[in-house]
């Protein structure tokens, strides 16, 4: 979940931006990127289960 500012995600070859309020959900085995696409700090909230690293 995005808290604050605005986070890009990028899951294989699929992109989109979220904003605060926002969540995201996806098979973290994929590749994955999250990058801050806001002009501030950007803050999310994320919960890995059952843990994959």
């Amino acid at each position: 979940m995005v808290i604050s500012g605005a986070v890009e995600v990028t899951v294989g070859d699929q992109k989109k931006v979220l904003r605060p309020g926002d969540g995201y959900y996806f098979d973290s085995r994929l590749p994955h990127r999250f990058r801050n696409v806001c002009d501030r700090e950007s803050e999310i909230l994320s919960a890995i289960t059952p843990p994959t690293y």
